[in-house]
């Protein structure tokens, strides 16, 4: 992994003393990252948002790690008429709208967490995430119980509204952050849902058949071609914190894609995989602003600079009833992921 991107240290401690005897040099405070390894062994809250629906917490991630099943969304509403539990768990936003967020925290520790920060943004649409494309949407405070108290998991509502602009003519780039005040910190690195187990990511896009009326134009080498219900969509590579990174996108099988079955609503149901009808691709990197790049265009391109962006765009039509395409941007370093993005196109 690049050496000069935030990293976290996991430790293999419990933090016990050994041996019976206990004198006054025992009694040191401990380095922070002294405990990582072993943590969930401490008397202390763990708390957690998943980056999948079978996460307990492991870090890094393995696979994707911004298709959270934990941030959920009603659409149209505020937050003021809206129910303290989303009546469906796999809606997308409504453009130009007040739309009410949730998020499901959970709390895997011995120890009760009685102040627990919860903490809702968007981003800029941005496969690597920082501080400087978060925008703070609301914050609330809850409490859970211990893993065993039966009150260990709680579904939050977002006080304030969320209304999305959708820039690039679609996108939802959401990012939740739970901590306790005092015993269960937020950690480093702060915005990294790879890494740091109180930060969900939900980097997701769905067009659904019916929910888009106007098809949009892919250009190929700026001659109109086919028409696509998926409008291009452009996406910040950086921070790349001094290395060159490798973006790529390519398709993935429904069934890849545990948070598809909130949008069915029935555990292990997966629509099946469309058959492609026109290519994928991503545009080579342009400036920040401006618009893609209208030729060379590929499946992956190696990006130098903070301040670049890749461009996502598909010719597929909608597939039939019960079918979907899945696609998947991905950004690495190392071979090692570090943001990615997935666009989903529902018959």
């Amino acid at each position: 992994m690049n050496p000069n991107r935030p990293g976290r240290h996991y430790g293999v401690s419990t933090g016990r003393l050994p041996g019976a005897v206990v004198d006054p040099c025992d009694f040191q405070v401990p380095p922070w990252n002294t405990w990582p390894g072993t943590r969930g062994e401490l008397y202390l809250p763990y708390l957690l948002m998943r980056a999948n629906a079978g996460d307990l917490g492991a870090r890094p991630v393995v696979g994707p790690f911004w298709e959270s099943p934990d941030i959920l969304l009603l659409a149209g509403v505020d937050p003021a008429q809206a129910p303290d539990q989303p009546p469906d768990l796999g809606q997308t936003a409504s453009a130009g709208k007040a739309n009410t967020l949730y998020a499901h925290v959970w709390n895997f520790g011995r120890s009760s967490a009685p102040n627990v920060v919860v903490e809702f943004s968007w981003c800029d649409p941005s496969l690597g995430i920082g501080p400087s494309g978060v925008h703070l949407i609301g914050v609330t405070v809850i409490s859970l119980g211990d893993r065993s108290s039966g009150r260990s998991h709680r579904i939050v509502k977002c006080p304030a509204a969320w209304v999305p602009t959708f820039v690039n003519g679609g996108h939802e780039c959401l990012l939740v952050r739970v901590w306790d005040e005092s015993s269960d910190g937020l950690g480093a690195p702060p915005w990294d849902a790879a890494l740091n187990r109180h930060v969900a990511q939900r980097n997701i896009h769905v067009v659904a058949a019916g929910e888009q009326p106007h098809a949009h134009l892919l250009l190929h080498g700026g001659i109109p071609a086919v028409t696509t219900p998926v409008p291009p969509i452009s996406f910040a590579v950086g921070p790349l914190y001094g290395e060159a990174a490798a973006v790529s996108v390519e398709r993935a099988a429904p069934h890849s894609m545990p948070w598809l079955q909130l949008r069915t609503g029935v555990r292990g149901q997966f629509p099946n995989q469309a058959m492609p009808t026109g290519d994928v691709q991503l545009s080579a990197p342009t400036g920040l602003g401006g618009g893609p790049s209208t030729g060379n265009a590929a499946t992956s391109h190696s990006v130098v600079g903070d301040d670049q962006q890749v461009t996502f765009s598909t010719g597929d039509t909608i597939p039939p009833p019960g079918q979907a395409h899945v696609y998947r941007v991905t950004a690495t370093q190392q071979g090692q992921v570090f943001g990615g993005y997935t666009v989903v196109l529902l018959g």
